[in-house]
């Protein structure tokens, strides 16, 4: 228990001097630019738009839940006006499993834009390398996930977002659907829906949380979500920061 405390403290304060750090990041970063920043956290679905070209974004955050403390962090870069690379790395405590999980590269591109009824549509790949970890998660296997992003703008105010696509060899099927509200150009809320389905085991979930532009380049979020029907409820929670370079 002690040590779980110990990291729990050291994880939040080591994010807030990363906090800390984008602040004064963004305070001399001049007047507001045209461009937006657009995240793939703290949702469990991916969206459809891609790091403009030539742009550098960073998301960083943590997600808790029982026994389990990680860190979060994904890279992304624009190659293109319409596709992107991605490392992502997770590093930190579950059950029994600490360090760093398995570094994953990600390419994203997009497909279509939206033309009326018909969603915009974007490619996402993800590849990871079971070498590249600490010794609790090394191991020979390439883990990779195959995926396509969907998104239909309802309204000024609401988007429809949605995922479909597999992991584990093709074993599982991944879904996801999120309805996105935006009160105002700072803030945006969601809830989303999503699940692993194989023959062995269904996963079902869902989880809401609350997103804030404090910069067109800067962004916090928050979020939170359970388990659903499952015999033990499991709850998660995540915060972060993500900085667009602009």
């Amino acid at each position: 228990m002690s040590v779980v405390i110990k990291l729990r403290t050291d994880a939040l304060r080591w994010y807030q001097s990363f906090i800390i750090f984008f602040l004064l990041l963004i305070t001399f970063s001049g007047k507001a630019q045209e461009v937006t920043i657009s995240t793939d956290r703290p949702d469990q679905s991916d969206g459809v738009e891609t790091v403009p070209f030539r742009k550098f974004q960073i998301e960083e955050g943590l997600t808790f839940a029982e026994k389990t403390v990680v860190n979060n962090l994904m890279l992304r870069y624009g190659l293109t006006n319409s596709t992107e690379v991605r490392l992502i790395a997770d590093a930190g405590k579950e059950n029994h499993l600490q360090g760093l999980q398995p570094l994953t590269l990600s390419v994203k591109q997009k497909i279509i834009r939206q033309h009326k009824v018909l969603p915009a549509i974007t490619f996402v790949g993800d590849l990871s390398f079971g070498q590249l970890a600490s010794n609790d998660y090394h191991s020979e296997q390439w883990p990779y996930s195959l995926k396509l992003a969907f998104e239909n703008e309802l309204s000024q105010k609401f988007t429809l977002s949605y995922n479909a696509g597999t992991s584990n060899e093709f074993r599982n099927l991944d879904l996801s659907l999120n309805l996105g509200y935006l009160p105002d150009e700072k803030w945006a809320v969601f809830i989303e829906y999503f699940s692993t389905l194989s023959e062995d085991e269904r996963e079902h979930n869902i989880d809401v949380g609350v997103l804030y532009l404090i910069h067109p380049l800067l962004q916090v979020d928050i979020a939170g979500g359970r388990s659903i029907f499952a015999k033990e409820n499991r709850y998660f929670g995540t915060f972060g920061i993500s900085y667009l370079f602009n």
